[in-house]
């Protein structure tokens, strides 16, 4: 069990000081150059460079973006994360929508595989759908 708790403080300080804080080099305490990342580019991206740069994008169009886990499960080597992400769109478009100041609250689960403490694999949905509705993308 004590394992499955370092794993899941590996990903309490990634939400908090990378995606709720901008801290992008937290990245690399949690996942290694290995670290391949499914839902955030087609057919999975590989490396921890992907990941920093998806979260740099994320807070360049959503610089007030704060994610907070709703719910844990702990299994294995697996963490799973049911998240609502929260933020204002004020910042760089995001993917092609112009900011123009809206409010977005959407939910997603991530899964994640640890290996000797790092991430080796993630796995990421969220409702793209309702986030672009919110964001005025659809009309």
């Amino acid at each position: 069990m004590s394992n499955l708790l370092e794993n899941k403080a590996v990903l309490e300080r990634y939400y908090e000081e990378c995606l709720n804080k901008g801290n992008l080099d937290v990245i690399y305490e949690g996942a290694g150059d290995e670290h391949i990342s499914h839902g955030t580019a087609p057919n999975g991206k590989e490396g921890v460079e992907h990941l920093k740069e998806w979260v740099r994008l994320q807070r360049a169009s959503f610089p007030d973006l704060h994610v907070t886990v709703d719910d844990w499960i702990l299994e294995d080597e697996k963490v799973v994360s049911r998240f609502t992400a929260r933020g204002t769109h004020t910042g760089e478009p995001y993917e092609g929508v112009p900011a123009i100041g809206r409010e977005f609250a959407v939910s997603g689960i991530v899964i994640d595989a640890f290996e000797g403490g790092k991430i080796v694999e993630s796995w990421f949905s969220l409702d793209g759908l309702d986030l672009a509705k919110q964001l005025g993308a659809l009309g």
